[in-house]
């Protein structure tokens, strides 16, 4: 691939960019057309450009002359030739042919805030594995051991007879199919049990009896006091022992004043 050639180039530059730009807002205006958004509605990258150096969009030369006076004071702070600093300064304070001023200034400007969108993402980059190696470390909550009191069909409750443990699925089908229920600690269960009509009546798949079935879990700390099923499940604890406490028919629904029905 051939090396463009810099005067080609630069008048590439003149002619493209020397008719935009007058009136005011001349500095504005020629950041706008380098960075492509002219015509566009939503001109980000100017803004951000033009907001970061103090450039305004309906400047006029004076004060567009002082934003630059300061760049070149950065510039050429070092420089040893000392001529050349005074003729640019003539050449701005007088005014003349400021067209190439205010491009080699706006070049100038969006190369400087690219060149510090680079450092800052460097700058992040190192502080970003620094939070995260002093991010602060789970607390460790103590489990919480809950009771999920149910109340189904005996037509339900007949698939758990004589059953000790159950899974995860199996739970979220008891719920499903419960017309009232209760999830509480171990302690308020125990209370609420109490009240409870409950029979010797054997099970039956047949019969029409409801059943109140006691789950006990290990950890139930996010199930405890939900008032709705769907919360019931979507907080089921997947590594919690789930032991049947109780399984045994209602006489009636008498003692369910505490439960919540569905």
């Amino acid at each position: 691939m051939a090396n463009e050639n810099p005067k080609d180039l630069y008048d590439q530059v003149r002619n493209n960019i020397y008719p935009q730009i007058n009136g005011r807002g001349r500095l504005y205006k020629t950041i706008q057309i380098i960075v492509g958004e002219k015509q566009l509605l939503h001109q980000e990258k100017t803004k951000k450009i033009c907001g970061y150096f103090g450039i305004e969009p309906h400047a006029n030369q004076d004060e567009d002359k002082k934003i630059i006076n300061d760049l070149l004071d950065g510039i050429l702070r070092d420089a040893p030739i000392n001529n050349v600093i005074a003729i640019i300064a003539k050449v701005i304070n007088q005014g003349v042919n400021m067209e190439w001023i205010f491009v080699a200034a706006a070049f100038t400007f969006v190369g400087l805030f690219l060149y510090k969108q680079t450092i800052d993402k460097k700058e992040q980059a190192k502080i970003k594995p620094a939070v995260q190696e002093i991010k602060e470390q789970p607390i460790f909550l103590p489990p919480i051991p809950a009771s999920l009191c149910l109340v189904v069909p005996a037509s339900i409750a007949s698939n758990f007879i004589n059953r000790s443990t159950l899974k995860i699925d199996e739970l979220t089908y008891l719920i499903d199919n419960a017309s009232y229920f209760l999830c509480t600690t171990v302690e308020v269960a125990d209370s609420n049990e109490q009240n409870l009509e409950i029979t010797d009546e054997n099970i039956s798949p047949d019969s029409r009896r409801e059943v109140y079935i006691r789950i006990n879990m290990n950890d139930g700390r996010n199930m405890i006091d939900k008032k709705i099923p769907y919360y019931l499940k979507t907080n089921l604890p997947l590594q919690s022992q789930c032991t049947v406490k109780k399984l045994a028919c209602l006489e009636n629904l008498s003692g369910l004043e505490k439960f919540n029905r569905i």
